[in-house]
């Protein structure tokens, strides 16, 4: 019978090229890996009109190398090497088809490559992939080389290393495209390790030369950091030698303050046992770490990271990707592809209104409906690292020949990620139960918080209720004592009730000022909008200065650019009112820092003011409260030690703090104004509401602040409001007044 070999067609190579690679992100994604894999400490890319240089410092290429390996599509040579030769690196390539990523990005390759240690031996290879022509054997695309590399110099100045030219671009790089290359890059590596140092302390650093980016690493790391500064939960989780019954253990962090109305920075841990679901029996995952942040997308951002940037953020690079060796897998966690944003099918539970986990073991399944809690995919972020050759290693080692010894953690060569088989469903499974145990927890801790804040409740709320639970109990308390518990609990009620209804009388005078609050926080917003329109005038004077050499521009920008940076202080008094964070009363806030932030805030309104704030310690705290309340509180205190200042030549305003012998802590504030004009011991009446006795030159009127008599009333109300008790003291020596809020300490 005749026999006939089959014959590779040469456009084979255009076709696996679409298939296999996909982006161009993806394709030099392909060749960096190929560049750790040969130890290199630098990678450089530079992107030019027509063309991409890629240049390296590694091991380089012999010509035995680049004939045994570089000129064959599909070589398995890096599993079996398992690790690289210098720095010992867990080896990235698995599917040797390196040369299709250059071929998907251009039609002309030029390569150069020189060995460590043979400077003589390197080669020269030039590839035009056009010549691929359908209907012709692969075997007649021809690679055209010599012995001896062209070039001098590598990355890094090195004398080895390998350069690869692309010329003749298949895709248009304009500023946008150059851009999202530059994202993807530095994403390619986790993000929560450094950004240069691998496993063994050696150093990979991956630079990109192009005019549209000249300075957008430094903002990509500098968003990165500040992003990662804002988590409020960060769960981790570790497998060791899972194939060998290690332990699956997920830690999780809560920050003091989240949920809301917890008190202090919280940590809790679970055993995660493997598989997670009923009818497994064999672990089939052996090595696993993994990171994930849970962010709260709403509210003011510490750092100066505002929401919208947070959101934003999350949205191009959040979810929770993997990383195999080191380098992430584009398809999970990734944007562009749909099916793998929801890998963890967490929005498809959350659609689904699930309260329960079918992952947790039973002492965590509690009734509480802890589900409901489960971070969105847009506010969180997270890394899963695993090394599919060391899965492949582990798996033969630990089954031999069985059928296990065939189902691991692999890469699937059509689209850069993982097998659907039930190993990756195990590592699925385990990812997704930490999410499930932090939601868990959270809901444990939110219902603690809320058990706390109901100390903090109304009294006539307190008496109501009590008088509920005495109607709940009537037929197990004899009639006589029921009878006469009532009617107190009834007459307490109705007095509570009565100050709530003169406490509303007094909030009824405050209505006006409430107006005009609203239509302050309204101008708050045009203030960020001209603020904004005076810096973009500022930049446009800078460039023209700088085109036209015209240097009086430059002044003239400058005024523009401080003018927009008033705007923006004023805008900081309003700052926590504007915050659904800031005016949740959580925690017990540092004086020392509501001192600096208001100091801040108000400078711009009282110029010329010297504030000592030295004596604040740094341990002193609020009672619980929001930055809003003491804000507010302190604003007001500051508004009238200024109006008390106008007349005087030295304006100073001294803040101190500390705690008495009885426990009782307090902070104090001193001015160098006119004094009270009343006496200590009718200072009081100066807390009602339009009490005024301080008389201002009507040369200074215009640059009071407040002056309706109804800033200590606020004070007043805000302090009873938390426990604290306000009143003016005896001033400090060199003062003329000294105001004091007290309240009774922690113990």
């Amino acid at each position: 019978m005749p026999r006939q070999s089959f014959v590779v067609d040469a456009s084979l190579l255009h076709e696996l090229g679409e298939r296999l690679i996909g982006r161009p992100a993806i394709a030099l994604g392909e060749l960096v890996k190929n560049a750790f894999d040969a130890d290199a400490t630098s990678c450089r890319i530079d992107v030019g009109e027509d063309r991409i240089v890629l240049s390296d410092n590694g091991n380089g290429m012999s010509e035995d190398d680049f004939l045994a390996h570089w000129v064959r599509i599909g070589t398995t040579h890096k599993i079996d090497q398992r690790f690289s030769t210098r720095f010992e690196r867990p080896l990235t390539g698995s599917k040797g088809i390196g040369r299709l990523s250059a071929q998907f990005l251009a039609n002309e390759l030029i390569l150069d490559s020189t060995p460590v240690g043979h400077p003589t031996r390197g080669v020269h290879a030039h590839v035009d992939w056009r010549t691929a022509v359908s209907g012709k054997e692969l075997s007649t695309v021809t690679v055209d080389w010599t012995t001896g590399s062209e070039t001098q110099s590598y990355a890094g100045h090195s004398r080895f290393g390998t350069t690869i030219v692309l010329n003749g671009l298949k895709n248009e790089w304009d500023t946008s495209a150059i851009e999202e290359l530059g994202n993807d890059v530095w994403m390619l590596r986790s993000p929560f390790k450094s950004s240069s140092k691998g496993a063994n302390g050696d150093e990979f650093a991956v630079n990109i030369e192009a005019p549209a980016i000249a300075e957008a690493r430094q903002a990509f790391d500098n968003t990165l950091n500040a992003v990662f500064s804002n988590w409020k939960a960060r769960i981790r989780g570790t497998l060791l030698d899972g194939r060998a019954g290690g332990t699956a253990l997920v830690t999780v962090d809560f920050r003091e303050g989240y949920p809301e109305g917890s008190r202090k920075a919280r940590r809790t841990q679970a055993t995660i046992p493997l598989p997670t679901r009923d009818g497994n029996t064999t672990t089939l995952i052996d090595r696993v770490s993994f990171e994930i942040l849970v962010f709260k997308t709403v509210g003011r951002q510490p750092g100066g990271v505002s929401v919208t940037d947070l959101r934003d953020y999350l949205g191009k690079f959040g979810n929770v990707s993997v990383y195999d060796a080191g380098f992430r897998l584009p398809y999970y966690g990734s944007k562009r592809d749909k099916v793998g944003e929801d890998w963890l099918s967490i929005a498809a539970d959350q659609g689904r209104r699930l309260n329960q986990s079918d992952l947790l073991p039973d002492r965590l399944r509690t009734q509480n409906r802890y589900m409901q809690d489960l971070p969105a995919p847009g506010r969180i972020f997270g890394v899963v690292e695993i090394d599919t050759n060391h899965e492949r290693r582990a798996a033969t080692k630990a089954r031999g020949t069985s059928k296990d010894s065939k189902v691991y953690l692999q890469i699937q060569p059509g689209r850069d990620r993982l097998h659907d088989n039930q190993a990756f469903y195990q590592l699925r499974d385990f990812v997704r139960s930490s999410l499930d145990f932090y939601a868990n927890r959270f809901r444990l801790l939110s219902l603690e918080a809320a058990e706390r804040s109901r100390g903090t409740e109304p009294p006539s709320k307190k008496l109501s209720r009590a008088l509920a639970v005495l109607e709940e109990s009537r037929t197990e308390i004899p009639a006589p004592v029921f009878r006469v518990v009532k009617r107190e609990l009834a007459d307490a009620v109705k007095a509570r009730e009565a100050e709530d209804a003169a406490i509303d009388q007094r909030a009824a005078l405050l209505a006006p000022l409430a107006s005009a609050g609203m239509a302050a926080l309204a101008l708050n917003h045009e203030i960020a909008r001209e603020s904004r329109f005076l810096e973009d005038i500022g930049d446009q004077l800078r460039r023209l200065a700088t085109k036209y050499s015209v240097g009086e521009l430059v002044e003239i920008a400058k005024e523009f650019t401080q003018a927009a940076g008033r705007l923006n202080s004023l805008r900081e008094l309003f700052a926590p009112l504007l915050s659904t964070t800031d005016k949740a009363a959580t925690a017990r806030l540092r004086v020392r820092a509501v001192v600096d932030q208001v100091v801040g805030a108000m400078r711009m309104l009282m110029p010329a003011v010297s504030f000592e704030r030295s004596g604040v310690p740094e341990s002193l705290r609020f009672p619980i409260g929001s930055l809003a309340e003491w804000n507010a509180l302190l604003q007001n205190v500051l508004s009238n030690a200024w109006n008390a200042m106008l007349d005087s030549s030295e304006r100073t305003v001294a803040f101190h703090g500390g705690r008495d012998a009885r426990g009782r802590e307090w902070l104090r504030v001193s001015d160098t104004g006119q004094g009270l004009g009343v006496s200590l011991t009718d200072s009081v009446t100066l807390f009602e509401p339009f009490e005024r006795r301080l008389a201002i030159n009507p040369d200074n009127r215009s640059i009071a602040l407040g002056g309706q008599g109804l800033g200590l009333a606020i004070v007043r109300m805000i302090a009873r409001r938390r426990g604290a008790h306000v009143a003016f003291i005896e001033p400090h020596e060199g003062f003329a007044t000294t105001f004091e809020i007290s309240w009774r300490g922690a113990t």
